[in-house]
């Protein structure tokens, strides 16, 4: 990702095709129970997401990812039907209809549920209402806290020598009243790991029943709170102290309790909240075009990387202009074509196809780009750049253009934003590069920030801000009516950015460097470890 190109976001998801690994899109008039996993988007099934994509209604719970719900359709239903312990969004009776009240009106309808469906998830429930109803549906599994939020905090619910078996048990039901359904004898004597779901509210009853029932109450347990998520929490104890512990720290829901002799192997299997940037929030301005390669680099060093778009790309206000220019591209009038974002890349080879043409009308001219990034863009276009630069900045860009840029009949094209930097024209001008220019779409301040980002932004929220370009630097503060919090360390691509930042009174505290999507992690690392 280059730095000083102020569009710029070198920031694409991998190629892949979920229809192919995921099936059918939604089917209109049919409930789609979709189990979304226990937090971490990664787990979410390809299943999942070809169906979230294409749904015309998303119906989801409070512990569905919200990443998860980025992938809807613009236009699509985002419905929260959630519940918390003390009160509900809807009753289940009220989720019942609304499912096949929108089935019935011809909707494709994914009601998005934490976990599995038919684990604790009250998902049979709403199947027998379809059946009911006479609605058609379906199951997607998802994978289930009771397994993956255990074994991100190093407990496996077997092992051998230890744990033959695993019972998953509700935790809901208060285990001092007469008409419990959960045998405490029976769990006492279970010859394996008890993994309660829902229980971090009774777990002094819950534990006591257990001793009570005869279960040594020295038996280890984990507490792992918000399992699978950059906001990971666990607490270690035994049967006789854990209550005491959840009351002293004030440990909450949710949250998975294991009980079991594989809950002593927490601390040395443990792995995903001991990776250097565990619960750290950065937020990452970005298009809402692009997927963040840097979120997804951040979120593997353990961090929550917040996307918030404050840019927005939109079509040249000249497509005129632009359609001749691919038409003496196609004539080889050009020497060498520079791209410096891919979405002049997109630009230009969709500005191509509306003509009629395709990858072919490069076949006489020269590819130079920027940095990595955009040359994803290249390849995805069926394209390979002739130069890259070894330094990912327009300065960069120019002066290696400038070396093989020899043909004086033929100039340059630089198709780029409406606000793109004039410094590649300044050093394509000092070595005598003809170059023309072409505005190949406009970069825009996007409508508005998320609420709650800017309350989090104002009031210290984030850890840090990783800043891409000095237009995503601009935007945000305009966007924001100020600067974010003194405590935000404020992270910058490079020096361009980093200038643009110090004009809008933000203190850096650090630069990349690499000036790519490399540099700016590894500087957001350096600074939130320091």
């Amino acid at each position: 990702m280059p730095e000083d190109d102020r569009d710029r976001d070198d920031i694409v998801a991998p190629d892949m095709d979920l229809a192919a690994l995921g099936g059918a899109p939604a089917q209109p008039g049919t409930v789609h129970l979709v189990g979304s996993g226990p937090g971490d988007v990664g787990l979410l099934t390809t299943r999942a997401a070809v169906l979230v994509a294409t749904a015309d209604v998303v119906a989801y719970d409070r512990l569905a990812p919200a990443a998860a719900l980025s992938l809807c359709r613009p236009d699509a239903d985002q419905l929260y039907v959630g519940k918390m312990p003390d009160r509900h969004a809807l009753s289940q009776d009220e989720i019942n209809a609304l499912l096949v009240d929108r089935a019935r009106a011809g909707d494709a309808v994914v009601r998005l549920k934490g976990g599995d469906p038919f684990v604790f998830g009250r998902g049979s429930e709403e199947a027998q209402a379809c059946v009911a109803a006479g609605v058609p549906f379906d199951i997607v599994p998802g994978v289930t806290s009771a397994i993956a939020a255990p074994a991100y905090a190093g407990v496996p619910v077997t092992h051998r020598g230890l744990a033959p078996a695993f019972a998953v048990v509700t935790g809901h039901e208060d285990p001092t009243k007469d008409d419990t359904q959960v045998d405490y004898d029976a769990l006492a004597a279970f010859p394996g790991t008890l993994v309660f779901l829902m229980g971090v509210g009774r777990i002094d009853r819950i534990t006591a029943a257990l001793i009570a029932a005869g279960r040594p109450a020295d038996t280890p347990v984990a507490m792992v709170r918000w399992g699978t998520t950059p906001h990971q929490e666990r607490l270690v104890g035994t049967l006789a102290d854990i209550a005491e512990q959840v009351a002293e720290t004030g440990f909450s829901s949710p949250a998975v309790t294991v009980v079991g002799q594989v809950a002593a192997l927490a601390d040395e299997l443990a792995w995903f909240d001991t990776r250097p940037l565990h619960g750290r929030s950065v937020l990452v301005p970005r298009t809402r075009q692009q997927a963040s390669e840097l979120s997804r680099r951040l979120r593997a060093l353990g961090a929550d990387p917040v996307e918030a778009p404050t840019i927005a790309i939109e079509p040249t206000d000249d497509p005129e202009e632009l359609r001749r220019s691919v038409e003496w591209l196609r004539a080889g009038r050009y020497s060498w074509v520079v791209f410096t974002s891919p979405n002049g890349v997109r630009a230009v080879v969709d500005a191509i196809a509306a003509e009629g043409g395709d990858a072919r009308w490069f076949a006489q001219t020269q590819i130079a780009c920027i940095g990595a990034g955009t040359a994803r863009a290249l390849a995805d276009a069926g394209l390979r750049p002739d130069l890259v630069p070894d330094t990912y900045t327009t300065r960069g860009l120019g002066l290696a253009l400038a070396e093989v840029a020899d043909d004086p009949d033929l100039p340059v094209l630089l198709p780029r934003a409406d606000i793109a930097s004039e410094k590649l024209d300044q050093v394509l001008d000092s070595a005598g590069v003809a170059h023309a220019g072409v505005v190949a779409y406009k970069t825009v301040p996007a409508a508005g920030l998320d609420r709650e980002v800017a309350r989090r932004l104002l009031d210290g929220g984030f850890d840090a801000v990783a800043l891409g370009s000095s237009s995503t630097a601009r935007n945000l503060v305009d966007l924001l009516g100020s600067r974010p919090h003194p405590d935000i360390a404020i992270v910058s691509i490079g020096p361009v950015t980093t200038a643009t930042c110090e004009e809008l009174g933000l203190a850096v505290a650090a630069e990349a460097d690499p000036h790519d999507v490399d540099g700016l992690v590894d500087a957001v690392a350096r600074t939130l470890t320091a």
